[in-house]
């Protein structure tokens, strides 16, 4: 059962009250198109072309805005006091999503693994986000966004396994959009797929905590474990809105590569060891997985020497805002 619209004044009122620099915009034309060139210029991914990476941001930022509006929405629905604010910022992203999705967007030619990437990524976050938001959804609203993310999924899925040789971070974030697409449109299928790379990915992971591709990025293989771990533990936050506990597959080894990376960014000896390499300083941890996993085992959590961002629009904005959303919504795990 969703809510019911507030009357036309409280909706009124929430325009005035949210004032014109939290005011909702009009969503951007949808992107449908996007073909973009590796950065790197090794076979291992750790050299970049300044240029290749400079048009590489150009042309992803206008998806990249987009995601970081409905999920930055998406947030605070969840977060406002009255339940006027809280449907005038749903809305916001209902609307956004719902105009990207009634245009196709990022269905078009996505050319090179690059762009497969990035719409990987945006799936992932996209989805989680309409799981925020999905309460407040209209028919209309659900009848335009549930299918897209659909043929998102069903196309990024489609796309990896005739391109993707390696089952690294790559397919990870492939089994998030895949699990989060499930639970925000009820299709079982698509989180049989997401558990089968999970579950495989978690049983890769070493006994010193290392997954062997993420190992073989050299001078980045700290920033790709941290990388790695977005999507394993968000997926793991899934899997405990069905009754799954993943932190207890393969010996308890999510915590083994938590352990590893965490105690890497303080001090990266034992990934420099392991790798021969010197890890690239600073070594870029992500955003969102070390408080998600926090929130769950504040106990093995070390001091770390620097704060990071509780967000990532790649994991649906606010990662603390997840469970609750899991939690309220109830075309989760019950469907």
């Amino acid at each position: 059962m969703f809510k019911r619209f507030p009357s036309t004044v409280a909706i009124v009122l929430t325009s005035v009250l949210a004032g014109p620099a939290s005011a909702c915009p009009f969503a951007p034309p949808p992107v449908r198109d996007l073909n973009l060139e590796r950065y790197y210029t090794d076979t291992a991914g750790t050299l970049v072309d300044p240029e290749l990476k400079a048009e590489h941001k150009r042309e992803t930022e206008p998806i990249r805005s987009y995601l970081r509006v409905v999920t930055s929405h998406a947030d605070l629905s969840l977060s406002e006091k009255t339940e006027g604010l809280a449907y005038y910022r749903a809305t916001c992203s209902l609307d956004w999503m719902r105009v990207w999705a009634e245009g196709g967007a990022l269905l078009g030619d996505f050319v090179g693994k690059q762009s497969a990437a990035e719409r990987r990524w945006t799936l992932a976050g996209a989805a989680i986000a309409y799981i925020k938001v999905k309460p407040h959804a209209t028919r209309q609203q659900r009848d335009a966004i549930e299918p897209w993310l659909s043929k998102l999924a069903a196309t990024a899925r489609a796309e990896f396994e005739t391109t993707q040789s390696k089952h690294n971070n790559h397919a990870y974030w492939l089994a998030l959009g895949l699990a989060a697409t499930s639970l925000a449109t009820g299709e079982a299928s698509l989180w049989d797929s997401a558990r089968q790379i999970g579950i495989n990915a978690i049983g890769e992971i070493q006994a010193n905590g290392t997954l062997p591709h993420e190992l073989a990025r050299k001078s980045r293989a700290l920033h790709y474990h941290a990388f790695a771990l977005m999507p394993l533990l968000a997926l793991a936050e899934l899997a405990k809105s069905k009754g799954e506990d993943w932190y207890q597959l393969s010996d308890g080894a999510l915590h083994r590569m938590a352990k590893l990376t965490l105690d890497g960014f303080n001090d990266p000896k034992d990934f420099e060891k392991l790798v021969g390499i010197a890890q690239e300083k600073p070594a870029k941890p992500g955003a969102g997985w070390v408080q998600l996993y926090e929130s769950n085992f504040p106990d093995k959590m070390p001091k770390l020497e620097f704060e990071l961002p509780t967000s990532s629009a790649w994991l649906g904005g606010n990662v603390l805002m997840l469970r609750k959303a899991l939690a309220t919504n109830s075309s989760g795990a019950s469907r």
